[in-house]
């Protein structure tokens, strides 16, 4: 059944068809407990982890002359509260390995063929910009990492400012009739934020519609329910009602909705030991609790006290007199070498480095760039397997761009929208050694294997690729000259 004749339905058919799922819908909450360290079993869960009953008074028997019988008082309690140390284990490893992905910005690659591909690249980089997509990027990868999936919807908006400086510096080669009055804006759909996304897919797997549930408070207080969905040409609006109260076109070709799912969260392998390493790092501080102040071992009669507060001074009489505090030598160790093999093992699984002052105070000296790719190369498996996803969004989002500035800027952008062939490359994260880089460089261009743009590409030193070119051709012909008039 095509998406057509689904939003033709009447009543609630539409929206139940539209709420048909090829993927299981996450559970937001469980995610959601995992995710909030505050919500973790050994903050939540009182019947597993219950609060302790001291005893104030023992059990005692007092004899009752009224009856001329001994009655047993039962003991007096109190509840004391019991340590409940949270540790945000899934929340470390998944900033981590977001800062992995996308902390360096992916690359964009293209050789434009004319100036309006030039131009149109130069949109490209102007409404990333805007938009703060190396920011936004952190965003998604963290939520598609830890909630299952996440949508990022683009739309055109009023911004007459927005283009000016664009136009300014591309009025030599691009003649602009009319200055444009919007530009491309984007917003995050996710779990966390209160959405509940419904993809439809055809039998090719294509994404056909997006559909999103949430709710929103009126200026009265009161909680709407919404549902919206978007299409490849409309945008349908539901509010409490079975009939859609807003239906626009956004005025794109292309479906303005990019979609990335996984199956799993991807610290769901880790999530026992995490729970181990509470339950410990609790019990054993209340052990430290208990067991802080030592406990003297008097064997023998008590003959005298003697001094006061430091000099005191306690007698002991009779055979095998002795005194000692009460150690607990062995605990300290084996609660230790648990937690660590625990830790250890977390951050194994999830090929995350532990990335804190403790563990690379290690390492001593810095190590050069390539002894980093050794030590990070778990971390970069694990972006190479993130970006089977990611990196096809950021590729459907790049795709996306092009064709909406087509479609907008027709007579600016729609001829170079047809022909420009734009890539994208995430780059994993490295702590990367610039003097490493800038010596390979060398000796790749003079050993004949790069030319002068590519090393300099890969020193990565400087943004404007093409004028330092020129400004190094002009230094050595200035060098030239100079060295021929000497002589």
């Amino acid at each position: 059944m095509g998406i057509d004749e689904i939003l033709q339905m009447k009543g609630d058919d539409a929206l139940r068809y539209l709420k048909k799922r090829k993927t299981p819908m996450p559970d937001t909450q469980s995610n959601l407990a995992d995710w909030d360290a505050s919500r973790h079993e050994i903050m939540t869960d009182r019947e597993n982890y219950p609060d302790r009953q001291v005893i104030v008074t023992p059990e005692k028997e007092v004899f009752d002359e009224k009856t001329g019988k001994t009655l047993t008082v039962p003991p007096k309690t109190r509840t004391e509260k019991v340590n409940r140390i949270a540790i945000p284990l899934e929340q470390d490893i998944v900033n981590i390995q977001t800062a992995f992905t996308v902390g360096t910005e992916p690359e964009i690659s293209c050789d434009p063929a004319d100036d309006g591909e030039k131009s149109l690249l130069r949109a490209i980089s102007a409404v990333f910009s805007k938009n703060k997509i190396k920011y936004r990027n952190k965003k998604i990868v963290r939520s598609w990492l830890s909630e299952q999936e996440v949508a990022e919807y683009w739309y055109a908006t009023g911004d007459e400012n927005f283009w000016m400086k664009f136009w300014n510096r591309m009025k030599r080669t691009l003649h602009v009739r009319v200055m444009p009055k919007v530009r491309l804006r984007s917003i995050i759909w996710s779990p966390f934020r209160g959405d509940a996304l419904y993809p439809l897919f055809d039998d090719y797997d294509d994404l056909i519609a997006m559909s999103r549930e949430y709710k929103r408070t009126d200026m009265d207080d009161r909680v709407i329910t919404c549902f919206q969905t978007v299409t490849k040409d409309m945008v349908y609006q539901w509010e409490d009602t079975l009939i859609p109260d807003k239906t626009f076109r956004h005025g794109f070709s292309k479906l303005p909705v990019i979609y990335a799912y996984r199956p799993k969260p991807y610290c769901e392998k880790v999530k026992l030991l995490r729970i181990r390493i509470e339950k410990l790092l609790s019990s054993y501080a209340d052990c430290i609790d208990y067991h802080f102040f030592p406990i003297l071992k008097l064997f023998g009669d008590v003959g005298g006290v003697m001094g006061k507060t430091r000099d005191k001074i306690v007698q002991l009489q009779g055979e095998g007199a002795d005194a000692n505090y009460l150690v607990w030598q062995q605990a300290p160790d084996t609660v230790k070498l648990e937690l660590e093999t625990m830790f250890n093992n977390a951050y194994s699984f999830t090929n995350t480095p532990r990335i804190s002052f403790e563990t690379m105070k290690g390492f001593g000296q810095a190590p050069s760039g390539t002894a980093f790719r050794f030590v990070f190369m778990g971390a970069h498996m694990a972006v190479e397997n993130h970006a089977e996803d990611i990196g096809e969004f950021l590729q459907r989002r790049v795709n996306f761009i092009i064709s909406a500035l087509g479609d907008i800027y027709p007579y600016e952008f729609g001829q170079g929208a047809k022909t420009i062939d734009v890539e994208t490359k995430i780059i994993p994260y490295m702590v990367d050694n610039l003097a490493d880089r800038v010596d390979i460089a060398i000796k790749a261009k003079n050993g004949g294997v790069w030319s002068h743009r590519e090393a300099i590409v890969f020193a990565g030193n400087v943004d404007r690729i093409e004028e330092e070119i020129e400004l190094i051709r002009k230094e050595q012909e200035e060098d030239k000259t100079q060295g021929e008039g000497a002589e």
